[in-house]
């Protein structure tokens, strides 16, 4: 008997026997050989038919000739023992031997950073977006999915607009629905001028994501996914009393996928209602979050009552490869008709500086240029004004004179700002 042909998947082998007219798929196939076989037949130029599907331990022998003599019944030319024999020893090379080992330290041929949306997602990693409740992060990541899968430029992103490598999108979702993410997406496309009916790919999830990773798996190969949306980690992580362990299995699981990934996160609710100032909140849960995510955004949001739009703050809290960068300022616009339907939101930037509830998620150096393009201030006054120790304020001062200039001498000195010609 010929050796088949291989076609390997996300967890998947596909064998064939042209000869023979037969197609064995192997799926969810683990390191102890345990695999789900399914088995179809087609004899000569007539329609090919599906056999049997089951659960196998390819290293029981006993367990094999059951499934022989049980495939040997509805097709009997063709000896499924040798075949089986065949599927074990692929799938057993396949699933021990592991990533091939690679020689490294040669010049690579590509030296910078790449990305499946410039500047936020680093292509095939994980990204995090993380922020209290209500404030935006489905929108963002709704705006994002539209971005990638309709390769159009983004609108916000202060100096460094958002600019996609086209890609297919999957919106995994355990918070809401397909009709709630159907009126947001339709909106954004209407913000965007995106006029046509083309969509991306939308899944409703219940089941943690480690539970259900070969279903995913198979929708990545399937559609050709270049970006999963995990909408959002609380829900998909998991249970259970280790939450280190399981903050370990849900990013294993998103590794699995090959390709770039977006979680949305929250923060707890005590540390977002004590802390409305510059420092951080990080995501809700294990510090692990932190360490396995490749690169972290906070979400601040200012939105009062009646208001048709959410400010916010997008910033920069991590990122394994390259620089941080500045805080970014998006507003988000709703519009509706007169029946109060939403008809289309809109993403635009705005500037952090202009909103007293998001002003301090900027640098230390940042709010000091802000505050004295309203004129000289001396130290003291600087600091008293933003809330800062004026050690950090003169440490600030005297390590960018590239920006700040001091008018004055004196225990009340006067510093602005350097102007350019």
């Amino acid at each position: 008997m010929k050796q088949p042909s291989m076609t390997r998947g996300i967890n998947s082998l596909v064998f064939r026997w042209q000869d023979l007219g037969v197609r064995v798929e192997a799926e969810r196939y683990t390191d102890d050989l345990e695999a789900e076989l399914s088995f179809y037949f087609r004899d000569g130029a007539s329609s090919e038919v599906y056999l049997d599907t089951a659960r196998v331990n390819l290293l029981s022998s006993s367990v094999k000739a059951s499934m022989a003599k049980r495939l040997t019944k509805n097709v009997p030319d063709v000896n499924w023992e040798l075949i089986l024999s065949a599927i074990t020893e692929k799938v057993r090379t396949v699933a021990r031997q592991g990533e091939p080992v690679q020689d490294i330290g040669k010049k690579p041929q590509h030296r910078r950073i790449d990305y499946l949306l410039w500047p936020i997602l680093e292509k095939n990693q994980p990204t995090t977006i993380y922020g209290p409740g209500g404030s935006g992060k489905s929108y963002i990541a709704a705006y994002i999915a539209c971005l990638v899968q309709f390769d159009t430029m983004g609108t916000v992103g202060g100096h460094q607009s958002w600019t996609p490598t086209q890609g297919n999108v999957l919106y995994l979702d355990w918070e809401a629905s397909a009709e709630t993410h159907q009126r947001r997406v339709w909106a954004i496309k209407e913000g965007l001028d995106i006029p046509n009916e083309e969509t991306f790919w939308y899944r409703k999830c219940d089941q943690p994501l480690a539970n259900d990773i070969y279903n995913i798996q198979g929708l990545v190969s399937e559609f050709n996914i270049q970006l999963v949306i995990i909408d959002s980690q609380m829900a998909a992580a998991g249970y259970g009393p280790d939450a280190s362990q399981i903050t370990q299995r849900y990013y294993n699981a998103l590794r699995s996928l090959a390709c770039t990934t977006l979680t949305l996160d929250h923060v707890s609710k005590e540390e977002w209602s004590k802390n409305s100032g510059e420092q951080s909140m990080g995501p809700y849960g294990s510090v692990s979050k932190f360490n396995r995510s490749r690169s972290q955004f906070e979400v601040r949001k200012s939105q009062e009552a009646e208001d048709d739009f959410i400010e916010m703050a997008f910033v920069h809290r991590k990122h394994n490869e390259g620089k941080l960068l500045k805080p970014m300022g998006i507003r988000i616009n709703f519009m509706e008709n007169e029946e109060g339907e939403l008809e289309k939101v809109i993403c635009e930037n705005s500037n952090l500086s202009d909103s007293p509830a998001l002003f301090k998620v900027q640098s230390l150096k940042q709010q000091m240029i802000d505050l004295l393009k309203r004129g000289p201030m001396d130290v003291k006054s600087m600091s008293d004004d933003l809330e800062a120790n004026e050690s950090s304020v003169r440490v600030a001062l005297n390590r960018n004179k590239d920006t700040f200039i001091k008018l004055s001498e004196g225990k009340m000195a006067k510093w602005g700002i350097v102007t350019r010609g």
